[in-house]
């Protein structure tokens, strides 16, 4: 081989190995702007049953009680104190608000809550809950980010889901 030739395909290499670089990076910030970031209210456990005033209305961190909810739809409303251990926890939590029945969103929410990938510990991590004082028809939480919607929408929460899943401050499932 020439030297030229040799210099030229190791140009070509360091280029390649700087694309891969930036696609690496391009991809994470495109995770990491999935949805919008709130405030780390921090992670302090407080006894069951303690209200909690959370600066940010629907919470994504803070103060929370010691134990979390099974990942699943809940037809009840949680309080709050408990799924901000989930989401402690690298879980997900869809909230909505129907002012009437809504099965039809309820549909569609329990065949996401079947469908979506599983965290690295096995589990759909998602926590399906109705919220009262939810402003907007849906909004999907991690820990310090959110994403509201007044339309349900897969792809939106599948990308949010995928993006946020297993980062909690406390990695367990």
């Amino acid at each position: 081989m020439t030297r030229t030739l040799l210099s030229w395909i190791v140009g070509v290499l360091r280029n390649l190995g700087v694309l891969v670089l930036m696609a690496t990076w391009l991809v994470s910030a495109a995770h990491a702007q999935v949805g919008r970031q709130v405030p780390d209210e921090g992670q302090r456990h407080v006894p069951v049953g303690t209200p909690v005033s959370y600066q940010n209305v629907p919470p994504t961190s803070g103060p929370h009680w010691p134990r979390v909810a099974s990942w699943r739809v809940h037809a009840e409303e949680l309080p709050p104190e408990i799924w901000v251990h989930n989401l402690e926890h690298g879980g997900i939590v869809i909230l909505y608000r129907c002012g009437t029945p809504c099965p039809d969103l309820m549909q569609q929410l329990w065949d996401v809550s079947q469908t979506f990938p599983r965290s690295k510990h096995g589990d759909v991590k998602l926590l399906i809950t109705p919220h009262r004082g939810l402003k907007t028809r849906l909004a999907i939480l991690a820990w310090t980010w959110i994403d509201e919607m007044e339309a349900f929408d897969r792809g939106r929460l599948l990308r949010f889901y995928q993006a946020h899943v297993d980062r909690g401050p406390e990695d367990v499932p």
